[in-house]
């Protein structure tokens, strides 16, 4: 599939999509624009895996030095990363189940980063939801 259809086809049928294998810009042009059916950059956990060594985990943002020390940075990618390299690459899926389920209840609880955030919603900072998603992993 040519990237510009991929592109389409990603915004037109995203279930269709399992996983999705690309060059380095081409997966960065994908991320960015799925990112938005998931709300946020700061949603997108990410991998790259190999068969004959430890894997990369980390959340689709990179390190956002735009927004460092304000406290302002989403971090559920970086756990939903997280929980992917414990279930991947340690063989230890009930953490990798125990982080994804604490990201989920707190956004089931309306704790919401500030790319997050709308009407309705409570607005946290990057300390916060960590303090909170300790909480509940704990």
């Amino acid at each position: 599939m040519y990237i510009d259809n991929a592109a389409m086809q990603l915004l037109r049928n995203p279930k269709y999509f399992d996983v999705v294998v690309t060059g380095n810009i081409f997966g960065d042009i994908l991320s960015d624009e799925a990112s938005m059916l998931a709300g946020s950059l700061g949603m997108l956990p990410s991998a790259s895996i190999s068969n004959s060594g430890p894997g990369i985990f980390e959340p689709v943002h990179g390190s956002a030095p735009d927004i460092a020390g304000q406290d302002i940075a989403n971090p559920l990618a970086m756990v939903l990363s997280a929980a992917m390299m414990c279930r991947y690459d340690l063989s230890i899926p009930k953490v990798a189940d125990r982080l994804e389920q604490a990201v989920n209840d707190a956004l089931d609880k309306g704790y919401r980063t500030k790319d997050l955030w709308k009407e309705g919603t409570r607005l946290v900072k990057c300390s916060e939801i960590g303090e909170l998603l300790t909480e509940m992993v704990a």
